[in-house]
């Protein structure tokens, strides 16, 4: 008498979980190879030519430029803008900073000798925005909105916050109304006026802040490009888990953020262990809504 075949084995939670971890170490190498590619890209390296060539100002002028355009982005002197093929709209008025004047000058030292010492002062200069000119276009990066619908993507990770006892409100960000998304320890902001699927991108993003970056224990330990780097990995292999596609988007982001393969492997771990926990619980909330 023939035996009966084998009924194939179930596979075990460590067996789906070895699976997760290997999928996801796939998806952060092919969003570490889309990275190394953004940055490779002549219109890459244009956008960073033309970034090393703008002046960073103090801190003390940043607020001066601030508190007389708030709107500003980019500013340089009259001269800087004709260098980048630019020239200043007539009538538009400079923003004034200081800027420093290193002297020399001689004095009698103590024992009847001359020497020479450095001295600062400074002197009022005029700057401006670029939206104060006209001109070749600066290269840029753009990193495109997310346009595809996630309802179901983003409900998940609503449902996943709720449960992590941090509360999701929906709308323009109060002090940043261009900004996507906000998180505060417990408390995240999506910015409503975009397709869900942004949306569901940006409250990923957010929870990966809310897990590894805003905690007591972890604060203070890393970088702000780093912890974009991390958000933004496990935002992208969330996303892809659930059939979003936001790879175009996230290595953008993450190249303008000094991101590079390199990073990204350094940070493998952080960044599989969030996701996996943001994917387990999301994939929680739908089994429970099933048998409810």
């Amino acid at each position: 008498m023939a035996s009966l075949p084998e009924s194939p084995r179930k596979p075990s939670g460590k067996d789906k979980a070895k699976a997760l971890r290997t999928r996801i170490d796939d998806d952060v190498e092919s969003l570490a190879k889309a990275v190394d590619a953004v940055r490779a890209s002549d219109t890459f390296k244009a956008f960073l030519d033309v970034q090393a060539r703008f002046h960073r100002y103090s801190w003390h002028n940043v607020m001066l430029i601030l508190s007389q355009r708030p709107s500003a982005s980019r500013v340089a002197g009259f001269k800087a803008w004709n260098g980048f093929g630019r020239h200043v709209c007539k009538g538009e008025h400079g923003i004034m900073i200081f800027a420093p004047r290193p002297f020399k000058k001689e004095r009698e030292s103590t024992n009847g000798d001359t020497e020479t010492v450095d001295g600062l002062t400074f002197r009022p200069v005029y700057v401006f925005d670029v939206s104060q000119t006209d001109g070749e276009p600066l290269p840029k990066v753009d990193v495109p909105t997310v346009a595809a619908a996630a309802d179901t993507l983003l409900a998940r990770l609503t449902d996943v916050a709720t449960t992590r006892g941090i509360a999701v409100t929906f709308g323009k960000i109060a002090d940043r109304p261009d900004a996507f998304g906000a998180s505060n320890n417990g408390a995240i902001e999506v910015n409503d006026a975009h397709p869900t699927g942004q949306q569901a991108k940006t409250l990923a993003h957010e929870l990966a802040h809310e897990a590894l970056h805003w905690n007591e224990k972890e604060r203070g330990t890393f970088t702000h490009s780093l912890a974009e780097l991390e958000a933004e990995s496990v935002a992208y292999v969330v996303c892809r888990r659930f059939g979003l596609d936001v790879e175009v988007r996230a290595s953008r982001y993450i190249a303008l953020w000094g991101g590079d393969a390199k990073s990204l492997r350094e940070s493998l771990d952080r960044i599989a262990t969030t996701a996996r926990g943001i994917i387990d619980d999301a994939e929680s909330v739908e089994t429970r809504k099933a048998v409810a």
